[in-house]
């Protein structure tokens, strides 16, 4: 009888606590009305888990200080909330298998800058991320990264709108269809 109680039990917990890592927190509030986004999508062989944003020309050791949040969602959305203005880059692209690696030098970093403007939602991009040889290790080798049409940015603002709700964010989300209407 316990063997039984064990064999319910333990995929039950397995399957909530993937849940729950599966699920990326939901965005937080505005700090300040001069704090902005940024939001894009990327789709890379496997589901990207994690796309590192940093602000150019500043140096992180987590956990003293610690590069911008982004979320990512399962269907390759990305956004980053509660930006102060100023210059951003995405460094990297990663999977649970793979890192990507956007910036290798200054001269690249210079060349991908994201200027973030006061209280802005902005749209950085769809991008596809492609294998062309990993090599023998799987973390190194060459990639290559590419801008796509599709989906949208006003594909992308319908999802995060939803996942926005009740933030100040999806007014700034609405604010940006609105201009894209015009």
């Amino acid at each position: 009888m316990q063997k039984t109680g064990y064999l319910f039990i333990l995929p039950l917990i397995i399957f909530i606590l993937n849940a729950c890592a599966i699920k990326p927190s939901p965005p937080l509030d505005m700090k300040d009305a001069s704090h902005s986004m940024i939001f894009g999508y990327v789709e890379a062989p496997e589901k990207v888990t994690k796309v590192e944003l940093r602000e150019y020309g500043k140096f992180y050791l987590p956990p003293f200080v610690s590069p911008p949040r982004v979320l990512v969602y399962n269907n390759g959305n990305f956004m980053a909330e509660n930006l102060k203005p100023g210059k951003y880059i995405i460094s990297s692209f990663n999977t649970k298998r793979s890192d990507f690696v956007l910036v290798n030098s200054k001269r690249t970093a210079y060349q991908n800058i994201i200027h973030v403007e006061p209280g802005k939602a902005k749209y950085i991009g769809s991008y596809r991320v492609s294998d062309v040889d990993r090599g023998l290790l799987v973390n190194k080798g060459e990639f290559d990264v590419r801008q796509i049409r599709k989906p949208s940015e006003r594909h992308i603002i319908k999802h995060l709108y939803n996942v926005t709700h009740g933030t100040v964010w999806q007014a700034m989300l609405e604010h940006r269809m609105k201009e894209l209407r015009q």
